[in-house]
């Protein structure tokens, strides 16, 4: 199955399951309507790939290039992604929804990600610097070491979520959802204590 996806460049309507690539060369190939199962990518080349309305549920993706890659309706479900940084795909029809993923030291910077959904998923140490996230769903999100600033979240969800660390003066939150006691952390910045 290895050798099968690096076969051609433009793939159509395919499932490809328990692929094992570590270090391959995908860059510039075209995947629409493909469904990825229990597949591994590791530092793997993936420059300029266009992935168009495809899923991937329990892979992991790890230390990958996505320089100038596309992402249009992309949805991960159960899979781990590690050192992937978002920031440098397409800006242009950018659109990823997650659910119960494991993400860490992912980067998200600058990106555009009204209404997404990180629904139910682990973000570590992942960088949302300057990005879009009105009406963004990280409802029950572990956010452990995420940095969030100078982002726009109004009316997004937080309820539920844990281990974030939002400063109120740093980002926009009118009509953010949050949950107590976990909203108490707002109040971090501040260098006061409460009984």
């Amino acid at each position: 199955m290895h050798m099968e996806i690096l076969s051609k460049k433009d793939w159509d309507s395919h499932t490809f399951q328990k692929i094992q690539l570590v270090g391959a060369d995908l860059s510039s190939m075209n995947f629409e309507d493909c469904d990825f199962k229990d597949c591994e990518f590791t530092d793997c080349n993936l420059r300029n790939v266009s992935f168009d309305n495809c899923s991937f549920h329990n892979c992991n993706i790890s230390n990958s290039n996505l320089h100038q890659s596309k992402m249009g309706e992309v949805l991960f479900t159960d899979c781990k992604l590690v050192g992937m940084d978002f920031s440098i795909c397409k800006k242009l029809l950018f659109s990823m929804k997650l659910e119960n993923c494991n993400l860490l030291m992912c980067n998200f910077s600058g990106l555009k990600l009204d209404e997404m959904s990180f629904s139910a998923s682990v973000l570590k140490d992942c960088d949302f610097y300057e990005a879009s996230l009105l009406a963004a769903d990280f409802s029950m999100c572990d956010l452990q070491g995420t940095l969030f600033e100078n982002c726009n979240m109004q009316k997004a969800d937080f309820r539920q979520a844990k281990g974030y660390a939002i400063d109120p003066t740093k980002n926009k939150v009118k009509k953010t959802l949050f949950s107590m006691p976990e909203v108490l952390s707002f109040l971090a910045p501040l260098d006061i204590e409460i009984e």
